[in-house]
């Protein structure tokens, strides 16, 4: 089953938001209350987390301009989670840069630069 999240009502006066930050890519497995992208108004930014766990296709790329209601993703949720975790792999990735696989690491080596 596919699961299907759009840009939601974020104030009376907002008509379109920007895709500020996409955390995921199409084909990543995401977890239920990951964040997956955020979105940003003139007012303020918001988390747009999955609401299932599975597999996800994007719809939207970073530093688009999207109207309320406008199709962010699908979410497979008959899809199952890869072995050895869903998002642990994925998640070491960009920080593990040193190739230890170890977070920590590396995120104080940034933080000196």
């Amino acid at each position: 089953m596919k699961e299907v999240i759009k840009v939601p009502q974020a104030g009376e006066s907002i008509t379109e938001v920007s895709i500020a930050e996409i955390n995921k890519s199409t084909g990543d497995y995401v977890e239920k209350d990951e964040t997956i992208l955020v979105l940003e108004t003139d007012k303020a930014s918001l988390d747009i987390v999955a609401e299932k766990a599975g597999v996800i296709t994007l719809k939207v790329e970073e530093g688009d301009t999207v109207t309320i209601g406008t199709e962010l993703c699908e979410i497979d949720t008959s899809a199952s989670a890869p072995a050895g975790g869903a998002s642990a792999p994925q998640a070491e990735e960009p920080s593990g840069s040193n190739g230890s696989g170890d977070a920590t690491p590396a995120a104080a080596t940034n933080s000196e630069d």
